[in-house]
């Protein structure tokens, strides 16, 4: 016996060595690619949404955790929260630890995520059968994606939800097959965090689950079911499907309490009809080609070309190994983009949670056809070599110029408002929308008027009446409309205020506020400032 099975281990560590190694090269790769532009700004992929991620974790630092956390970028109060905020709370937290910088830190946070979402990963392809050296080669492509690399060095909460989603969803699977007390308690839990940290992401998943369920319950099982069988599939469903989209559901009530207690957060309820229309789009947008050439256009970032997904359908037609898990793949991926249609068309970065099922399609046919040995591994291993050098391509000719590209256009307006501002003291911003990227690189809290509020002069006594809140300074940018210096200061006057103008380029206007104010109330937090 020892004899007959000594050989099978060493063999079996020697054909995993090169996997590993590979693998670990691929990790080193990401890490290092990930890292170019390390300490840029934020603002170099949709600032909005980063600075409005990196504001609430900026105000989370050193304050003890609430879920009425705050975003202060629409005035008080402050609250405004759209996420559980799993992620703000972990990268506030190092911050308070080890004091890093925040920008440096919001990355480093979001990358652990995605690295660690490898795990999951790697239990699913076990539970799907496959051997532990093309698990490894399987992974390599994630781990590469160009698409990957530069999402999760990005100050968001995307890598996070992934990792949550994929865990709910190897904890979900092995369930079905095996439904223990404990598998199903720590599956329905995950399911509720990935549907508190964003219900689109988690949404991704759901329909894989409910998949196999059905498949496997209900289809799989010729002979007749009883009551019982239904009955015990019917609790499975509760536990692992109807408990974290109760979750979920639970959280945006919370949410949109919270959002309704501010004037403007109330067009930002989920149930309000500018949302609704943001989040779903319409059915003409849903029937127009250019929509979804610009959602699948994102495809091609995941594995680097296009191309990449035909010989992925070529290479399961040849072996059909792995084809129900393949075919499942290519069910669930359109699905978020058909429900959140205007999300997926308009960000680019929504197409994390889904992508990840294009490239486990595409590594599920490599691994058919490594499973059939002779000429087709070697096809196979040609295929992953050049799948790889496809996605370091890609990585070099779209993301790396982003990446590279430092945007510091807001370093002076918010040098210059920092000087002449208290940490306490609130600035009004007229011209961004209601981004937070002025709030959050000046380190103040805002009143950032939307543009659906139509911000004019006009309205200036009720921008500077914050109750107990001192207006510090007006910011002004001058992008859409330019405001005569004159005209401004006459409305601050015209509230009750003094001004002194500062031109600080051919954008930014900073009108300070020097009339004396009440300070804010003792026990209002006020972040501390790290760079």
């Amino acid at each position: 016996m020892g004899v007959s099975t000594a050989p099978d281990v060493r063999t079996r560590r020697l054909v995993l060595t090169p996997a590993a190694f590979l693998f670990g090269a691929c990790v080193i790769y990401a890490v290092l690619a990930a890292s170019i532009g390390w300490h840029n700004t934020v603002l170099d992929f949709i600032g909005f949404r980063q600075t409005q991620t990196a504001l609430t974790a900026y105000f989370m630092i050193g304050q003890p955790p609430k879920l009425a956390y705050e975003t202060p970028v629409v005035g008080p109060p402050w609250s405004i929260p759209f996420e559980f905020p799993i992620y703000q709370w972990a990268v506030a937290a190092v911050v308070t630890l080890f004091d890093t910088p925040l920008d440096e830190t919001g990355r480093f946070v979001s990358l652990t995520f995605f690295l660690l979402t490898l795990f999951p990963a790697y239990r699913l392809l076990g539970w799907m059968g496959i051997c532990r050296e093309h698990r490894l080669l399987a992974l390599s492509l994630l781990i590469v994606s160009p698409f990957y690399v530069f999402w999760s060095r990005t100050f968001l909460i995307e890598s996070t939800a992934l990792f949550f989603s994929m865990a709910y969803l190897a904890a979900a699977l092995p369930s079905v097959d095996c439904p223990r007390p404990g598998r199903l308690i720590g599956a329905a839990f995950l399911g509720g965090l990935a549907a508190m940290v964003k219900i689109t992401t988690f949404l991704v998943f759901l329909p894989l689950v409910l998949l196999y369920l059905g498949y496997s319950r209900l289809w799989q099982e010729h002979r007749r079911k009883t009551v019982a069988d239904v009955g015990r599939t019917g609790v499975l469903g509760l536990l692992l499907a109807v408990v974290p989209c109760a979750s979920g559901w639970l959280w945006t009530k919370f949410a949109d309490s919270q959002k309704a207690l501010n004037p403007i957060g109330q067009r930002l309820l989920s149930t309000g009809d500018a949302m609704y229309r943001w989040n779903f789009g319409t059915l003409e947008q849903r029937c127009s080609l250019d929509t979804w050439e610009t959602v699948y256009g994102h495809a091609q970032y995941a594995v680097g070309h296009g191309a990449v997904f035909g010989l992925a359908v070529l290479a399961m037609v040849l072996t059909r190994r792995h084809w129900r898990l393949f075919a499942a793949c290519l069910f669930a991926y359109p699905m978020a983009p058909l429900v959140f249609t205007n999300l997926y068309w308009f960000h680019e970065y929504y197409a994390y949670a889904n992508n990840i099922l294009l490239l486990a399609a595409v590594a599920l046919a490599l691994v058919g056809l490594l499973e059939c040995g002779g000429i087709r591994r070697k096809l196979a291993l040609l295929g992953l070599v050049l799948c790889l050098a496809s996605a370091v391509w890609r990585h070099q000719d779209y993301y790396l110029p982003i990446q590279t590209s430092n945007h510091r256009e807001l370093e002076a307006v918010s040098r210059a408002v920092q000087e002449v501002t208290q940490p306490n003291e609130v600035i009004v911003v007229i011209g961004c929308d209601w981004s937070s990227e002025m709030a959050y690189y000046c380190r103040r809290r805002a009143l950032s008027l939307p543009a659906w509020e139509e911000p004019s002069l006009a309205k200036m006594p009720d921008y500077l009446a914050l109750g107990p809140y001192s207006v510090g300074a007006v910011v002004i940018r001058n992008a859409r409309e330019r405001y005569d210096p004159a005209d401004v200061e006459g409305a601050i006057r015209s509230a009750g205020y003094e001004a002194r103008h500062l031109r600080i380029d051919d954008d930014f206007d900073v009108y300070v506020i020097e009339s004396l104010h009440a300070g804010i109330p003792e026990g209002v937090p006020v972040g501390t400032k790290h760079w």
